[in-house]
């Protein structure tokens, strides 16, 4: 016996279109709301910058020799002593301390050593034994700011600016 009027199973090609049409206006409104703000922007450039900076004072005592930093505002280099020489060489063979970019629309504004403004374009330097000066150095996007804060033991921290 046959019957009659047995449906197939599965989707039809209508059901499949739209199921696929919902899925990118989703994806669309999600994108939309991942935009990174500001403030965002300016954490994860927060974030990049401190793990360098914690890196570089790593590298200074692995490799017995002065780690320096320096800013133009928008990009960064890493740099070592050359003691032979007496001048600072740009560390270009390690990942971690190699030169970079802050994220569009971040910029470092300001830079505090032991209290006293330094101009940007100044070495911040690692000691090999660990230690540093202690310092803020202030990111900001927009109208938003954050500080990056390392201490003399060269423990870095990122902290709301006041």
């Amino acid at each position: 016996m046959r019957r009659v009027g047995r449906r197939a199973r599965g989707f039809t090609l209508i059901e499949i279109v739209v199921a696929c049409a919902v899925v990118v206006i989703a994806l669309g409104v999600v994108m939309i709301r991942f935009d990174f703000s500001d403030g965002r922007r300016l954490r994860l450039a927060a974030e990049m910058l401190a793990g360098r900076l914690d890196a570089a004072r790593d590298e200074a005592v692995m490799r017995g020799q002065a780690v320096a930093f320096s800013s133009d505002g928008q990009g960064f280099q890493f740099w070592v002593a050359d003691r032979e020489q007496g001048v600072w060489v740009a560390l270009s063979d390690a990942d971690l301390v190699a030169a970079g970019r802050l994220a569009d629309g971040v910029s470092l504004e300001a830079a505090r050593v032991n209290g006293a403004a330094r101009p940007l374009g100044e070495r911040l330097v690692f000691s090999p034994g660990g230690l540093a000066e202690a310092f803020t150095l202030t990111l900001a996007a927009g109208r938003q700011s954050i500080e990056i804060a390392g201490d003399a033991l060269g423990r870095v921290e990122i902290r709301d600016a006041p």
